[in-house]
């Protein structure tokens, strides 16, 4: 049996250590989204293509379509007379959406300044840079709990199960940075939906999906902040510091089902 359980701590061990070098670097590349996004592909080519003069023909015709069954009277049982007010809806939608790249764009970079200046206030507090890079250069030096004559190691439970926590959070987030991307490629798409009743509600869950998927870094920073400004005591520190991760990886596994909550 004890020869079974050093075979099992070994293998996480070098799981774990072979991991390391590229996981927790990866991780605190894309765990922050700002305007630099917009500098790579495939945004850098998509933002600067002619897609707004496709965006625009499809915003007209709309107009031309439904003003004509606005006058025929044969639209959503919708008298006449609202056919003004229509259109001017449709002026102020089509330039949304021809500007909905530049908005998004200003979205980003007000969320990734508001990030900076919540890391930059609690860093203050810890004299420490908030990142997973952190978990990185710590855990292995918990051995206060860990005692030589244990016949299962912790050394290779705790790294197996940060590895695995910190490798779903790598693919978690890596999802949320396409998320994103996505979110804006097709947002003049999507404000365009607001021209059609029928529609609306998917605009209104592109919003959320958008919305929160950036505030997710924030929310992430507040939970990496808790083991970092507990680092010190030593004897509790092994536990939130995977408790932590753990919390981190379920707060954003469930990003998708808090926004499709469906409220009574």
């Amino acid at each position: 049996m004890d020869e079974y359980v050093k075979n099992l701590n070994e293998v996480l061990n070098r799981l774990s250590i072979s991991l390391r070098s590229t996981v927790y670097d990866l991780i605190d590349k894309i765990a922050t989204i700002d305007n630099t996004m917009f500098e790579k592909e495939p945004l850098k080519t998509i933002c600067s293509t002619n897609l707004i003069f496709i965006v625009l023909t499809i915003i007209w015709a709309i107009i031309i379509a439904i003003s004509f069954k606005y006058v025929l009277n044969l639209y959503s049982n919708l008298a006449i007379n609202r056919i003004y007010f229509y259109i001017l809806k449709c002026v102020i939608v089509g330039i949304i959406s021809l500007n909905s790249y530049s908005i998004c764009k200003e979205i980003i970079s007000f969320n990734a300044d508001f990030t900076k200046l919540l890391e930059l206030s609690l860093e203050e507090t810890i004299d420490s840079k908030i990142e997973y890079k952190f978990i990185d250069d710590n855990i292995d030096s918990i051995n206060d709990l860990i005692s030589s004559k244990d016949k299962l190691s912790l050394n290779g439970v705790k790294d197996g199960i940060v590895c695995f926590y910190m490798i779903s959070l790598l693919i978690l987030l890596s999802l949320r940075y396409v998320i994103v991307i996505s979110c804006i490629i097709i947002s003049p798409i999507m404000c365009i939906l607001l021209l059609v009743p029928k529609l609306n509600n998917y605009f209104y869950t592109y919003i959320k999906v958008f919305i929160y998927n950036l505030l997710l870094q924030n929310i992430n920073i507040f939970i990496l902040y808790i083991p970092i400004s507990s680092k010190n005591e030593k004897s509790i520190f092994l536990p939130i510091i995977i408790g932590s991760v753990i919390l981190i990886y379920n707060v954003n596994k469930k990003a998708g089902s808090i926004i499709y909550e469906k409220k009574d």
